[in-house]
């Protein structure tokens, strides 16, 4: 039952992102089918160069976004977290930049969360530099795929832009009979681009400004850093040159720490005692105890063996 219902609830995850594709590749599609060979022929042909190579970078980021790793913590081994639950406080403090930063303990993944990680309970995994959740990917957007996810709501609004204009150049060319199956069909496209437009370009400049600020959603709407300096903060171009150009974050799910067991037969080992290893602690009867190296030990066995021979 708990697997049918785990199957169930992976089913529903992926809609919302199956709805997203399929509007993107559907209504590009009857944009493209009905509309540009028109549009070339009569305005230039760069117009369906331009609106393709403007589909393949959206496309390319979507992609990016829904399957990469965003950077995933491996959990702790289980030869480390025998009693640490237990004995491990709650928080412990970090100083970054001489700002006091919290990082708190994962009782998941057992181990302290870096200060920028958050766990995800929907994917139930622990995601460096977690900004949110998104359904529309099916992914969490942390800092190995925040980039992709960056560029494809900035490529994705101008698409949409692009799309709406170039159809209503269309149907106003050809206002005369709008009965026409092509004047239709981008009509409806044009209605769909209008009613997504508004919010995912809400979306778009509301991480703008968190670019800008070098934040994450998750730390702006927590309030974070409302009330103080951000540690992680640049100026605006350091953090828009970083999340554009800077280098991807390593996958860390790759490194894998090795171990192994070795099988040892006891009989087989064996210590050698130096001279210099050896010391002997003496109780006198007035109570003081002497620490005897190993060549006063030889001495003191060499006097005892003379005594005893005579």
């Amino acid at each position: 039952m708990a697997c049918c219902k785990k199957k169930t609830k992976c089913g529903t995850q992926k809609i919302p992102a199956i709805c997203a594709w399929s509007l993107l590749l559907g209504a590009t599609g009857l944009f493209f089918a009905f509309s540009t060979e028109y549009l070339a022929t009569t305005i230039s042909v760069a117009i369906p160069i331009y609106q393709g190579l403007i589909t393949l970078f959206v496309v390319m980021n979507f992609g990016f976004a829904t399957f990469m790793d965003p950077g995933v913590y491996p959990k702790a081994h289980p030869d480390e977290t025998v009693d640490e639950d237990y004995r491990a406080p709650l928080y412990r403090n970090t100083e970054i930049k001489g700002i006091t930063v919290r990082m708190k303990w994962c009782t998941t993944c057992q181990f302290y969360r870096p200060p920028r990680c958050s766990h995800c309970s929907v994917c139930d995994k622990c995601i460096e530099t977690f900004d949110h959740h998104c359904p529309w990917v099916n992914n969490c957007v942390g800092r190995r795929n925040y980039r992709f996810f960056f560029q494809f709501l900035m490529a994705l609004t101008v698409h949409m832009i692009s799309i709406f204009a170039l159809s209503l150049v269309y149907v106003l060319h050809h206002q005369d009979n709008l009965v026409t199956a092509n004047n239709i069909v981008l009509i409806i496209v044009m209605v769909i681009v209008g009613l997504l437009i508004l919010p995912i370009g809400g979306l778009t400049v509301f991480h703008m400004v968190l670019v800008a600020r070098g934040r994450t959603t998750n730390e702006q709407v927590t309030g974070k850093f409302r009330g103080g300096h951000n540690p992680f903060t640049r100026s605006c171009s350091l953090n828009c040159r970083n999340i554009l150009c800077g280098p991807v974050w390593p996958r860390l799910l790759d490194f894998v720490v090795l171990r192994s067991n070795i099988d040892v037969d006891a009989t087989t080992v064996g210590y050698r005692v130096s001279n210099n290893d050896v010391k002997i602690y003496m109780d006198n009867s007035n109570g003081i105890t002497q620490t005897l190296s190993g060549n006063t030990y030889n001495k003191v066995q060499h006097c005892q063996a003379i005594h005893t021979a005579r």
